[in-house]
């Protein structure tokens, strides 16, 4: 089986969670998936439901990970990368799981170990630095760093963000293996193949309570990313204690974004765009016109200008939570996003949302949070005439509508984005 794969810098960056592609110094790739045969073992996919089925009746969760890069030759035999500690999980008020853990992981390019203690829930996390002996809140995309990305290497986003096993049950080829004892506990094992530049990736999910026992990720041949969890224990209570963190003597409480503490998800305030007109040119909403200039702030009170964009070719997206195939129009944005890079600008606004956290969500849940939403964009839907989402703007780099499309179609709109973008890109 023959597979492209990323730069060593890009691949490490990507395994870390807490160093960029930009920082590697690696652009991230702008190749367009390609289509490819669908090929779902009725087995392997009976093995997924009954394991997503299972998870979802559990309450608590305890656990031991241990995780790390396994590879005899090659480039990356010199690189562990791993994290060892504990993970306690368990339901919020809005059965959205929470998540404890505590431990140790390799800092790239260093013989150190980092220590971590963090806690998340939703888009939100916490955590102990204690090399600036600061105890952290934040919310979405300011949630990073040595220390909150030093979790991430227990790889538990992979069950307890979003919807698990969703892009398992929906990936183009599964197939069982044959089923394999790990620390004792026999598991039954699913291969899976995703689409794009995700990594195949073998689960060794427990025949008994349908728990995975191990995950392995397919970096390239000869070498492996391995997340083990032992000592599971499932549907024991777990002190609530363990979801809370206490300030030691002499650190700091910070919050990110300052403006938001403890109340997270606050809607933002809107900027009215008005229609004016400028050296005899006319603003308005149409192909063709120069786009209606607006300001708009993230649900993190960060503001937005459409002018700023000006100088490249720009994508606005009107979309929501509630819309029919909401969930795949953001991977459809995400998608939008890798194909402009830093050829042109995306801004994307949540229209007439009851939460406006629900669809910065959707972007975190997949781990996106370099994703634009700009959730005080009423007045903007109202001044651009939206009726009905998703409705998709292209703007050329003076700020000229040159494409608009109010009836988009999940799998055709995107390829004539990219169309269209491509064609403005080459100029």
């Amino acid at each position: 089986m023959t597979r492209t794969f990323a730069p060593l810098a890009l691949t490490l960056a990507l395994l870390a969670g807490t160093t960029s592609a930009q920082e590697a110094g690696m652009p991230p790739p702008n190749d367009t998936p390609q289509r490819e045969t669908v090929e779902r073992d009725a087995a392997a996919v009976a093995i997924l439901e009954a394991a997503r089925d299972a998870l979802a009746e559990r309450k608590t969760i305890a656990m031991t990970v241990h995780s790390a890069i396994e590879a005899e030759s090659g480039p990356l035999a010199s690189f562990s990368l791993g994290a060892d500690g504990a993970a306690w999980m368990t339901r919020g008020e809005n059965n959205r799981w929470i998540r404890a853990m505590v431990g140790e992981a390799d800092d790239i390019g260093t013989t150190d170990r980092i220590s971590f203690t963090v806690i998340k829930s939703d888009g939100k996390a916490s955590w102990v630095d204690n090399e600036k002996q600061e105890v952290v809140h934040a919310i979405g995309r300011h949630a990073k760093g040595k220390v909150y990305g030093s979790a991430e290497l227990f790889g538990l986003d992979k069950l307890f963000a979003g919807n698990p096993y969703a892009r398992e049950l929906s990936a183009q080829k599964l197939e069982v293996l044959p089923a394999e004892p790990i620390d004792g506990v026999l598991c039954d094992v699913v291969r899976v193949e995703y689409p794009g530049r995700d990594l195949p990736t073998r689960w060794y999910i427990a025949s008994g309570d349908g728990f995975p026992r191990r995950i392995v990720e397919e970096l390239m041949p000869g070498a492996d990313r391995v997340f083990d969890y032992s000592d599971v224990v499932i549907d024991e209570p777990i002190d609530e204690s363990r979801f809370k963190i206490e300030v030691p003597p002499g650190y700091v409480e910070k919050n990110l974004p300052p403006s938001i503490a403890a109340t997270p998800n606050q809607p933002a305030s809107t900027v009215k765009p008005e229609p004016a007109n400028a050296d005899g040119v006319f603003f308005g909403t149409g192909v063709g016109d120069l786009a209606v200039d607006f300001s708009a702030e993230t649900i993190f009170g960060e503001p937005y200008t459409l002018s700023d964009l000006r100088g490249k070719p720009a994508v606005v997206i009107f979309w929501a939570s509630w819309a029919p195939n909401a969930q795949d129009t953001a991977k459809e944005i995400a998608e939008i996003q890798d194909f402009i890079g830093d050829k042109g600008g995306l801004l994307t606004l949540a229209v007439r949302e009851r939460q406006p956290e629900a669809v910065v969500n959707m972007l975190l849940d997949m781990g996106r949070d370099d994703v634009v939403v700009l959730t005080s964009g009423n007045q903007v839907a109202n001044t651009y005439k939206v009726a009905r989402v998703p409705v998709v703007l292209i703007l050329d780099k003076d700020g000229r509508i040159v494409f608009r499309e109010e009836r988009y179609k999940n799998g055709k709109t995107i390829e004539e984005i990219k169309s269209k973008l491509t064609e403005m890109f080459g100029d």
